[in-house]
């Protein structure tokens, strides 16, 4: 039985936009006709499902916390993107256990072809154990020279956990940007640069609202790359 490819997103700290860019690899994958999954594990601010506008009645809490099996938190979206995401109850976020996030993973992994997981920022167990499990890691920065110096240091924990980092991806560039400088502070393999355009923003997924922009085109660029990077080690 086929094993699905787990990509795990990530961030130094909030607001680069990991969680659109989980989102729009997701879906420029399903969109290409690939089945794929994509796991909020951003527990203690799970946002995928708000970004989506989906309702939300099993979380993954829930399933972290052992009251839900996996299959029960499964939300499709209209273009045949599965989601596992948090609701407005935070009920379970105590109980729910970061260490079972492999258990929800093995469950996914024989059904489908990708499994992208969305972490959080900082150092917690919650934010190391998708590091480990993931076949890759990206790591999404802005052009910020701080943005950049928190990403090196998390690409440095990704390699304490044995976790396999891909790269970085850039996002928010503009005209202004001097990527140079991004270049040469970054240190690190370079994955894409993501245009900043707030008005393709506006509905995600910008692969599916927004196609024929310069951000989408970034979005799918970005899939194709790391589907090659991780498939090649396969």
């Amino acid at each position: 039985m086929t094993e699905a490819t787990v990509l795990t997103i990530g961030g130094a700290k909030g607001g680069a936009g990991k969680t659109v860019t989980a989102i729009n690899v997701a879906s420029a994958l399903r969109s290409a006709g690939f089945s794929v999954a994509l796991v909020d594990a951003d527990l203690g601010t799970t946002n995928v499902a708000d970004v989506l506008g989906l309702e939300i009645e099993t979380s993954i809490h829930e399933v972290l916390a052992g009251e839900a099996d996996t299959e029960e938190a499964i939300v499709t979206t209209d273009t045949g993107l599965d989601v596992l995401s948090g609701g407005d109850s935070i009920a379970y976020l105590t109980e729910a256990d970061p260490a079972e996030l492999r258990t929800v993973i093995d469950a996914l992994s024989p059904e489908y072809d990708t499994v992208i997981v969305d972490t959080g920022t900082g150092l917690s167990h919650e934010v190391l154990v998708p590091f480990g499990l993931a076949d890759g890691v990206a790591l999404v920065s802005t052009p910020d020279d701080t943005s950049i110096v928190d990403t090196r240091k998390t690409a440095e924990v990704v390699e304490k956990v044995d976790g396999t980092l891909l790269g970085v991806v850039v996002n928010r560039v503009t005209d202004e940007t001097d990527l140079d400088r991004v270049r040469e502070q970054i240190e690190l393999p370079l994955l894409e640069l993501l245009p900043n355009d707030p008005g393709a923003s506006k509905i995600e997924p910008v692969v599916m609202e927004a196609s024929d922009t310069d951000l989408a085109e970034a979005y799918r660029q970005l899939a194709t790359t790391l589907h090659r990077q991780t498939s090649s080690d396969e």
